[in-house]
């Protein structure tokens, strides 16, 4: 028989709006949907939503009596900034199910995505299984419960309090999650079996945790929630959108930036666009250049995003400014083909966010070894659009926070893809979208460039692990290392083959490095 699931909403400043409207719009609803909050005079705005009110000393204690009145097997917690993303109650209900025997699910935690006040992703919480597979012990007693009369740290430590299980504590609610990996214990969102709020038996409890992002959790205080996934599931796109945003990153690219406007006044598509150049904080011209190309592309915007160097911020500020319900990025270094955004708006009905095809052979024909791979072919544990040639619907952006501006100089897009895919979202690939790709010149400028790829990995695969992304085996890295050692005189064989040595050396010199700054072994 399959389990249910009741949900109780923890709501300290009386706001609970965002939880109950992305409980509510669940293809499958919870049975039950109790608000707990210590702010008195607002009633519910729904007969299915009751309101349970308690001074701030008594909010795990009331947490957990209205947990013990659902008519559920599973109660969830929720914060009333906490947004359910569609299908949050499928996915936690079938892992709810999933142990069986005497050691069946005793708690269910899950992935969420953490939005900062300004709408930007903050962090990604992708929860591991416990030791064993087990919930924890019960030495933590009830210390998820902040003393003086705060409340809990986290909604679900009132839960896990009374279950005798370990309290999260302020993972979530406080610290930083940046590097987003999780087990118990640890600030994952979790369901807790009802019985054990009575009858805790953590030790013959099974912990099962799902590696999706089901929640997107804003901070008390901060900018509201957008409507974001609740009023646009994935699945249910327009054929068309009715305004397409091309944003165009920019910071001293003068030089370069002339051809891509004129290629983007060239487009064939014949629906509403408008384009914006974002200018990070460039000092050689990029602004008269832009401003110039007004000429053949009417109604150009010019966007300072000067407050701080990297692409993610400078794109991020772009979306914002935009005006479209369809976003497309491109960069300023390279030239879009004449159908690149007809491409990607033919891919736009079926899918949720989009990427196109690259090409080196027109501005780095010398470097066709390096030609990207499509992505399609990509061995990654999921693919991703590459940032310099992708689209979303707006609403999936504002819904997993955009790019992550902590990424510096390459990962952002993995990134974004990685987490919009596990919150739900289609990617599909537009192959007749393409964008002619520049590669780096100069050996310094590609060693910096490998560089920062391997930084990233190490970021990611700390933030994504418990997801299913894999790090190669240590033999294999022992290998290409020593690999590295045999064609050292690569360097100065030929241009070419020194340009391929520098490329391997700097990626994997990247990988360690990041390996020590996020504490992973990534190599």
């Amino acid at each position: 028989m399959t389990p249910t699931l009741g949900v109780v909403v923890l709501s300290p400043d009386g706001e609970w709006d965002t939880a109950v409207r992305g409980l509510l719009a669940q293809t499958v609803p919870p049975v039950s949907i109790t608000v707990v909050t210590w702010v008195a005079g607002r009633p519910p705005a729904d007969a299915r939503v009751r309101v349970a009110h308690c001074l701030p000393a008594a909010a795990a204690a009331v947490c957990r009596r209205e947990a013990l009145r659902t008519p559920a097997d599973f109660v969830a917690c929720l914060g009333g900034h906490d947004e359910a993303l569609p299908g949050w109650v499928e996915a936690v209900v079938t892992a709810c199910g999933a142990a069986g025997g005497p050691r069946r699910a005793g708690v269910v935690r899950y992935g969420a995505v953490r939005i900062r006040p300004d709408g930007v992703v903050g962090g990604v919480l992708i929860p591991g299984p416990g030791p064993n597979g087990r919930v924890g012990s019960r030495r933590a007693g009830r210390a998820g419960v902040r003393s003086g009369g705060a409340g809990p740290a986290a909604p679900w430590d009132a839960l896990l309090s009374g279950a005798g299980l370990p309290g999260d504590g302020p993972g979530v609610a406080g610290g930083p999650v940046a590097g987003g990996s999780a087990g118990a214990g640890d600030g994952a969102p979790c369901a807790v079996r009802r019985d054990l709020l009575t009858t805790p038996t953590a030790q013959h409890a099974g912990c099962v945790a799902v590696p999706r992002l089901l929640v997107r959790q804003t901070p008390h205080g901060g900018a509201p929630a957008a409507p974001s996934a609740g009023s646009t599931a994935p699945g249910r796109r327009p054929a068309r959108p009715a305004l397409v945003s091309v944003v165009v990153p920019v910071r001293d690219g003068a030089a370069t930036l002339p051809a891509q406007l004129r290629a983007l006044a060239e487009q064939t598509y014949t629906g509403a666009v408008e384009v914006l150049v974002v200018d990070n904080g460039s000092t050689d011209g990029t602004r008269d250049v832009a401003g110039r190309a007004r000429a053949w592309l009417p109604g150009l915007r010019i966007v300072d995003a000067g407050g701080r160097p990297g692409e993610a911020y400078a794109r991020n500020t772009g979306v914002a400014a935009a005006r479209g319900d369809y976003v497309a990025f491109c960069d300023a270094d390279d030239v879009a083909a004449p159908g690149w955004l007809a491409g990607l708006v033919a891919a736009a009905g079926g899918a949720d966010l989009v990427g196109g095809a690259l090409d080196v052979g027109l501005l780095s024909p010398a470097y066709a070894d390096e030609q990207p791979v499509p992505l399609t072919e990509q061995g990654d544990f999921l693919p991703f659009a590459r940032g310099a040639n992708c689209a979303a619907w707006r609403d999936v952006l504002v819904t997993v926070g955009g790019w992550d501006e902590s990424y510096r100089g390459g990962g952002e897009d993995m990134d974004l893809s990685w987490r919009a895919q596990l919150c739900g979202y289609r990617l599909a690939y537009a192959p007749d979208a393409l964008m002619h790709y520049r590669l780096r010149e100069g050996l310094a400028a590609l060693a910096r460039q490998k560089w920062n790829y391997g930084l990233s990995g190490a970021r990611l695969y700390a933030r994504y692990r418990h997801a299913g992304f894999a790090r190669r085996r240590p033999s294999v890295a022992a290998a290409n290392w020593l690999l590295l050692l045999v064609r050292l005189p690569d360097l100065v064989r030929s241009r070419r083959l020194r340009r391929r040595w520098v490329r391997y050396a700097a990626r994997l010199a990247g990988f360690l490095a990041g390996s020590v700054r996020q504490g992973v072994l990534y190599p």
